[in-house]
């Protein structure tokens, strides 16, 4: 199966010295999930940002569906993540200003989607949203905020979904439903890399890789 998302030899550094990343490679084909697993400071929010097309490597290349999303313009990149890339945040990022409807359809409404208000509404149902609609995020709990987020990641129906630290502030009741959420969304055919340092998930029938001195190692090479 070809792979939906590969990188290739990724290096990142803030300073110029001080390598965040360092020889990272990965590919996943569609409909695979796995957990980056590392702890607070290890470079996971880092490499979810260039696979993301966040923020751009200091040498290597990132490919979706075989395209170099590295060597893309910013407009590009954020076409890309727009019509390509789901992505939730750890801090959820939702737009305070804005009710639970409107964060759900800010993606169609940015591509100029006819179906807006449809697709809007069949997430709110799917999420059960529905009675939230008209509030805003301040007044919801961290748990409804990060299915509002989920919601809105999958608004333009992405082929590959990342996720940074989605459980850290959820409770252990909270969190195993937002993972089987997840594993959900694999099994629909999404290609969802999950960024965490929770132990629930391990949970998760995925493949665990370890980022540790800025290297992303396989499940049992090294010591945490």
């Amino acid at each position: 199966m070809p792979a939906l998302l590969e990188a290739r030899d990724l290096w990142k550094s803030y300073d110029g010295v001080d390598y965040v990343l360092r020889d990272v490679h990965l590919s996943l084909g569609a409909g695979e999930g796995l957990v980056v697993w590392g702890r607070n400071g290890s470079g996971k929010t880092t490499l979810l940002n260039l696979l993301g097309g966040l923020d751009w490597p200091d040498r290597g290349e990132i490919f979706l569906r075989g395209r170099d999303v590295a060597g893309l313009t910013p407009r590009e990149r954020a076409a890309v993540r727009l019509h390509e890339i789901g992505f939730v945040f750890q801090e959820h990022n939702l737009l305070e200003e804005l009710t639970v409807r409107q964060n759900v359809q800010l993606p169609l409404r940015l591509r100029r989607a006819h179906t807006m208000e449809a697709r809007g509404e069949e997430l709110l149902a799917r999420f059960s949203l529905e009675a939230l609609a008209d509030r805003r995020p301040p007044t919801l709990s961290v748990g409804e905020r990060q299915k509002v987020a989920v919601a809105r990641a999958l608004a333009n129906e992405p082929d590959l979904f990342l996720a940074d630290e989605p459980t850290a502030s959820l409770d252990e009741e909270t969190a195993p439903d937002l993972l089987d959420l997840f594993e959900g969304l694999r099994a629909e055919g999404r290609t969802v890399i999950l960024a965490s340092h929770d132990p629930l998930s391990r949970a998760l029938p995925w493949p665990v890789r370890r980022l540790q001195g800025g290297r992303l190692r396989s499940e049992g090479e090294g010591e945490e």
